[in-house]
């Protein structure tokens, strides 16, 4: 029986142990999360005076924000993320959402139309 080289079983284990390390999330978490928080950059300049008309109209999107994060954050944390790589990941996500969104220097993940469809509009 042929036995297995050092050399090579620790190429497989280089290239093994990445695979097995990633947190697969399902692709309705992974939209969800970075469509709330799209929509929470969207909305965090926005006025919060209730008499303001644009504080009005983004209500909308800061409530969608948080019924889309508290759909997604219980998957991730289910999917193996702990507080801090959540809230790496957090921080990762709405550095790419604000370079796609604000900035225009990024390619967004979703589009407005179809993160507004989430959440009914």
């Amino acid at each position: 029986m042929p036995t297995l080289r050092i050399p090579t079983v620790l190429a497989f284990l280089a290239l093994a142990l990445p695979a097995a390390q990633a947190q697969q999330l399902p692709a309705t978490a992974s939209r969800d999360f970075w469509c709330g928080i799209a929509f929470e950059v969207m909305t965090r300049d926005v006025p919060t005076d209730p008499d303001d008309e644009r504080a009005a109209a983004a209500q909308i999107y800061v409530e969608g924000s948080r019924l889309l994060l508290q759909r997604a954050i219980p998957i991730l944390l289910e999917s193996g993320y702990d507080d801090d790589s959540l809230a790496r990941h957090r921080r990762d996500v709405t550095a790419a959402v604000t370079r796609a969104i604000v900035s225009g220097t990024g390619k967004p993940d979703y589009s407005f139309q179809e993160c507004s469809a989430l959440i009914g509009q």
